[in-house]
């Protein structure tokens, strides 16, 4: 049964928001009942009773609900989310439970679904890398649920092509202006050369104001130029500024010795407004390795990547702000034809500056998005493959079936 749930600004709010212990208890006490229902597995059930009630993370905890919903013997669809990853937080033990629950609903899930839950699975336990002797195991269990996979089309599931209906622009445009002088007075620019970024830039450019079907403030500022405790510090200081997440960008590469060769890096400090706005600072890199430069930005699974540039002022509002210089270039490169609005977007499927990041749950997302293609979008799916043959994810394998190379997770 298919019962969509608007997305809007509102709802974002609410599972973004730190809730208090009666709120939480609630919840989770809810989550713990309904998950053991429906699963039957009292690990799984623990476990998205801890997104609500110790992560206080409503956002996972409801995505994570309706993954179940929508796999359960209730069969009830609330979302067109089909590119979460359900194993998002969990340990092995959770994995395991995890795994029987796919396995036990097989022959209800559609083929490409149920590959694609086992990939993610398999993804989950090589990045956790809790056991370094069972890398190689889990590496050989990986590229088998990716192989899996790449067999499948996307025919049996024709929601994914189903427009969705026109959001409603519901952005509080004053509470985000509120937001913004706040963040103004906090960190002026002299001190923190913070500059506009993603959609927030758009809405710059393009509308000379927020935009109306906008969920955050996109902002970010260089690594080289802002001290990270010293900012967390302030931001935790503040009557007006929650921080929410302070997040690492990380990718799965192991030496032979089974150690992880790439250490965390800074990418993301979420923060709330006492208005509930929520406000992205992104940490930007400056990479001269390359010809020409480019500047990147990430998320835990994401790397977005620009020309490098300059930042410039911008008016806006009753504000001095800074921006890329060439806007033109920089929205081109973020959204493709940027002057045509669109009321809805996402950052994993629709943005052309996106490239592999080598962690085996990106590998996964990216793989499933080629598979639907394969049937919805064969031009775009062509593209997708060109890109992950280029970049040593995929390979022909002796039968002339294309394959997932697992090379670059180990030098």
């Amino acid at each position: 049964m298919k019962l969509y749930l608007p997305k809007s600004f509102k709802m974002m709010m609410l599972l973004n928001h730190n809730h208090g212990a009666l709120v939480r208890g609630i919840a989770a006490s809810l989550a713990y009942i309904m998950t053991l229902i429906v699963t039957r597995r009292h690990v799984l059930a623990a476990e998205l009773a801890g997104c609500f009630w110790t992560k206080n993370d409503f956002k996972l905890g409801a995505r994570r609900s309706a993954w179940y919903a929508r796999r359960s013997w209730l069969k009830l669809d609330v979302s067109q989310d089909d590119f979460f990853d359900p194993t998002e937080g969990m340990n092995d033990t959770q994995l395991d439970g995890l795994e029987r629950f796919i396995i036990a609903r097989k022959r209800h899930l559609e083929p490409i679904v149920y590959a694609a839950d086992r990939a993610f699975v398999a993804a989950r336990r090589l990045d956790n890398n809790s056991d370094p002797a069972q890398r190689i195991p889990n590496m050989t269990a990986f590229k088998a649920a990716c192989d899996a996979l790449l067999v499948h089309r996307g025919e049996t599931l024709p929601s994914t092509l189903k427009p969705k209906k026109p959001r409603k622009g519901d952005f509080p445009i004053e509470d985000a202006k509120q937001a913004l002088d706040d963040f103004v007075t906090l960190f002026p620019l002299d001190q923190l050369p913070w500059f506009f970024v993603s959609g927030t830039f758009l809405g710059l450019v393009r509308e000379k104001g927020f935009l109306a079907h906008d969920y955050d403030i996109d902002l970010g500022v260089f690594e080289d130029e802002i001290d990270i405790r010293a900012t967390c510090a302030a931001i935790l200081a503040s009557d007006r500024f929650v921080l929410k997440k302070y997040d690492y960008h990380k990718s799965s590469l192991f030496n032979t010795d089974t150690t992880s060769t790439n250490p965390d890096v800074p990418y993301i400090l979420k923060i709330i407004h006492t208005s509930g706005i929520h406000i992205d600072l992104f940490i930007h890199y400056r990479d001269t390795r390359v010809t020409p430069a480019i500047h990147w930005h990430g998320s835990s699974l994401h790397r977005w990547e620009n020309s490098a540039f300059e930042v410039v002022p911008y008016a806006f509002y009753d504000h001095t702000v800074l921006g890329p210089a060439d806007a033109d270039r920089y929205l081109t490169e973020n959204y493709g034809d940027w002057r045509t609005p669109v009321t809805e977007f996402n950052c994993t499927t629709d943005t052309p500056n996106l490239v592999l990041v080598p962690h085996p749950i990106a590998v996964v997302i990216f793989l499933k998005r080629y598979v639907f293609n394969k049937a919805f979008d064969p031009a775009a799916a062509n593209q997708l493959e060109a890109e992950l043959r280029t970049n040593g994810f995929l390979v022909d394998g002796p039968d002339g079936a294309l394959q997932f190379s697992g090379d670059l997770f180990a030098n």
